[in-house]
């Protein structure tokens, strides 16, 4: 789950202790963009919730160029290197998306592997499917169905206007959500892609298909204030964020249905054993 979700979970289910010291990082470690694994603690329940970085699912590497330089490369057929770390959990909630976007990604230069093979030029989308079937095949032969439950968070959508995250995009200044417009109907590819491999797979994924309910929500974003931003301070309009969540915000709601879903499970189960 990205970080922004993961730190709505946090706050949602710290809410519910009557002793908040009860909940704790077990390292000590406070939450910053600089860190890719925490393990909170409750105490009272037994229970970790563990964030664990991983942008592609896939295993992330470097490779040195003609001039000596290094260059990023993406093991499309390999798993990433913390996939050892999902292996303990009960609950699972996966999703990759946005870094797909990004320049190198989406150009697919001297960036993709397969094996020692580096492609000169790859096509993205098909580079997306490859690395989401090297997940749903490390799911279906490393998750015990009977045991454990797995979440695909889909594609959450972005708002920029006059630009791309990298390019002057901007969303400061939404007050309301889009209540009309073909944003509302807009299904990307990559969710069409994440539709195909899961209905492929062995193991049972639920799908939480937040993209439509993001469509909505161009006043969600952090726009200017994502970044630095401090009372008094004039804040910057050059580099906005508009496509992570603020908090409280639109992240809540889909852990919301996380919860609906566990409840509905529980209630299953219930009814089977009695």
């Amino acid at each position: 789950m990205n970080r922004n979700q993961f730190e709505s979970i946090l706050c949602l289910l710290r809410e519910g202790l009557h002793n908040k010291s009860r909940m704790y990082e077990i390292h000590g470690h406070k939450i910053t963009k600089g860190r890719g694994y925490y393990v909170f603690k409750f105490e009272d329940y037994d229970c970790t919730v563990e964030f664990v970085r991983s942008h592609f699912l896939v295993k992330e590497g470097v490779r040195i160029n003609a001039q000596g330089s290094s260059n990023p490369t993406l093991s499309i057929d390999q798993i990433d290197k913390t996939a050892k770390r999902w292996k303990r959990a009960d609950i699972l909630v996966f999703n990759t998306g946005h870094w797909w976007a990004h320049g190198k990604t989406a150009r697919g230069k001297n960036y993709y592997k397969e094996g020692d093979y580096l492609y000169p030029k790859f096509d993205a989308s098909e580079a997306y499917r490859r690395a989401l079937r090297t997940w749903a095949s490390w799911i279906d032969r490393n998750v015990n169905p009977s045991k454990q439950l797995i979440f695909y968070r889909g594609y959450s959508s972005a708002h920029f206007r006059g630009g791309d995250w990298d390019s002057g995009g901007s969303c400061n200044g939404e007050k309301e959500p889009v209540l009309s417009g073909a944003i509302l109907d807009n299904y990307p590819l990559k969710m069409k892609i994440v539709d195909e491999v899961i209905k492929e797979m062995r193991v049972p994924v639920k799908l939480l298909n937040v993209t439509r309910l993001t469509n909505f929500r161009k006043d969600g974003h952090p726009s200017i204030y994502g970044k630095n931003a401090t009372a008094g301070k004039k804040v910057s309009t050059r580099k906005q964020d508009c496509s992570h969540w603020c908090l409280p915000g639109v992240p809540d709601a889909w852990n919301e249905l996380i919860y609906a879903t566990l409840i509905i499970q529980q209630t299953k189960s219930k009814s089977k054993n009695s």
